[in-house]
């Protein structure tokens, strides 16, 4: 009877270890799927996010050139007030004029970022530097958003200027003011003008700066997400 026991006793163990190990073995597959699905999903947002990038650099390119040109036309008109600029034309002038009104915004493609963030799957982005990324990409650009705003202001200003001082309605097709040696010696002597045009200069500066530091960030994001997509 004892022996019959042991035996059984001993089945019994037996089968609640093969039933333990069954249950570990379902597990591991469950894992190593759940994983493997991750691995696909995470390559599959890194390349979007990678298009995202691409697209968002030569959209930074855009902007760079639009607040470049704002800074040269504006700044023209300030070196030739200060005499560092010795000879500006009439036609020149008024073309600097119109130029200076030049007003941009980065048009930031964020499609892929707002997939991972709304659905809650940041956790399968693996790379520590990729993940930060996302996570505080809108924080990033905050302070991009805050200097669009402020140079939205001054363009708003300047341009209001304009249309109190300047007959804009008789603007040519190839955007040409008529305008007068006495009214641009008027403009050259109106601080409100004049500062006007430093805003125009300064706040596109700051902005073209902002620009090129967020071009040298896609760049470093995209350097990551090729090395990750090549493991």
């Amino acid at each position: 009877m004892e022996n019959k026991t042991s035996k059984y006793f001993k089945y019994a163990i037996g089968e609640i270890v093969l039933v333990v190990i069954g249950i570990l073995i379902a597990l591991q597959i469950n894992n190593w799927n759940e994983n493997r699905k991750n691995t696909i999903r995470e390559t599959q947002f890194l390349k979007n996010f990678k298009a995202d990038l691409l697209t968002n650099k030569l959209e930074l390119e855009r902007v760079i050139k639009k607040t470049e040109r704002t800074i040269i036309y504006a700044d023209s008109i300030l070196q030739h007030k200060k005499g560092a600029l010795d000879s500006l034309s009439l036609f020149s002038f008024t073309n600097c004029i119109m130029n200076a009104t030049g007003f941009t915004v980065y048009q930031s493609q964020e499609g892929t970022i707002q997939d991972i963030l709304g659905s809650g799957n940041l956790d399968i982005i693996s790379n520590d530097s990729i993940r930060f990324a996302i996570g505080s990409w809108t924080a990033n650009l905050k302070n991009i958003r805050e200097w669009e705003s402020l140079d939205k202001n001054t363009y708003s200003n300047y341009s209001n200027y304009l249309h109190k001082h300047i007959n804009l309605y008789e603007i040519d097709e190839r955007r040409v003011l008529p305008v007068n040696n006495g009214i641009m010696e008027e403009l050259m002597r109106d601080r409100v003008f004049l500062n006007g045009i430093r805003d125009r200069v300064r706040n596109p500066k700051i902005l073209n700066s902002l620009y090129k530091n967020e071009i040298l960030r896609i760049e470093n994001l995209i350097i990551l997400i090729n090395a990750e997509l090549q493991q």
